[in-house]
């Protein structure tokens, strides 16, 4: 009912593009930071603008440089879509990247009307310019760098755009060791990406066991914050620490940025490392369709996987491996 052809323009005369970026999480965003930079180097007089969460508004707008945020709740109905797109008024292209558009997402193209969609999904009519099939097993950054080389930007710098806040590092440096870090974060979204105590533990005693003298940090969220103080106490070493004024995604940057390596079972802190060149350690479940679009790009990052089980669960950690590749990440740090 919705998805009707759009008009198609010529992409050499595009004055102003809107972004929909209203399901990307902090690492998400990450990868895909570079695409808004290489556009405003290379067409300066293009006007960039994204639809995101109220969230990650200042995260666009103040260091990936668009022009203007448009911010969109998680579940907005048809009355708020329309007048959203009321708002907005008329861009030359709309840039829709989710692999798979729900009917709400049509409406909203649809209420638009721009003259260009670029997008994944290849079997809608709305979507004129269409990257599903030609960028089908790409990772994320470079079906982004494939949407600038349509905009004529045909060699973009690739590195990602990891935000600093130096009045929250200058806080965290407080608490922070005079000896090398290595930060492990166990939490990732859904209990089967958040690892348990022994794992934890296990992680400890192969850090410890390579480089005696350093530090490790456990990170946080608020709501995991009592937790891994818990931990802290339960591992019974001074090697051991969390960041007692860590509170938001900044802070996490920043610990990173501080950290000589690090461990994570999320994506966000992955990526962010990624960005950073850290040494890195990525565990994950097996999935190797997201793993090929959401991989870390780095030529520093070793990569875990759980086992293969009915009930997934990153948890499932080959003992032996781990210490393999603690081993190898250790050496990457010298």
């Amino acid at each position: 009912m919705f998805d009707k052809a759009s008009g198609g323009g010529d992409l050499g005369n595009i004055k102003r593009i809107l972004v929909i970026r209203w399901d990307a999480k902090i690492g998400d965003s990450i990868v895909s930071s570079f695409f808004f930079r290489e556009l405003k180097k290379h067409h300066k007089n293009i006007k960039v603008d994204v639809i995101t969460a109220p969230h990650m508004a200042a995260m666009y707008q103040e260091h990936f440089g668009v022009d203007h945020v448009y911010c969109c709740k998680k579940r907005p109905g048809y009355s708020e879509l329309k007048a959203l797109a009321h708002e907005i008024g008329t861009a030359d292209l709309v840039i829709h990247l989710s692999k798979q558009l729900k009917m709400k997402d049509i409406y909203f193209l649809r209420c638009l009307g721009a003259d260009n969609v670029m997008g994944m999904d290849d079997e809608l009519d709305v979507v004129n310019i269409k990257l599903g099939h030609a960028t089908k097993g790409l990772h994320f950054s470079e079906k982004f760098a494939y949407a600038l080389k349509l905009l004529g930007v045909s060699s973009p710098d690739r590195r990602y755009v990891i935000p600093e806040d130096v009045e929250r590092q200058s806080r965290i440096k407080k608490e922070w060791p005079e000896q090398p870090v290595i930060s492990i974060n166990p939490y990732g979204s859904g209990s089967a990406r958040r690892l348990n105590f022994d794992n934890v533990s296990m992680l400890v005693d192969l850090i410890t066991k390579y480089k005696p003298g350093w530090k490790i940090c456990l990170m946080s969220t608020p709501d995991t914050k009592t937790e891994t103080e818990q931990w802290c106490d339960q591992l019974d070493t001074d090697n051991v620490f969390t960041v007692q004024s860590s509170e938001t995604i900044q802070d996490a940057i920043e610990i990173v940025r501080l950290s000589a390596a690090v461990i994570s079972v999320d994506t966000a802190i992955i990526h962010i490392s990624s960005g950073l060149n850290k040494p890195l350690v990525g565990i994950y479940n097996p999935d190797e369709e997201n793993f090929a679009e959401w991989h870390p790009n780095s030529d520093r990052s070793i990569n875990v996987f759980s086992s293969e089980s009915k009930l997934v669960n990153v948890n499932l950690l080959d003992a032996v491996e781990l210490d393999k590749v603690i081993s190898k990440l250790m050496r990457e740090c010298c």
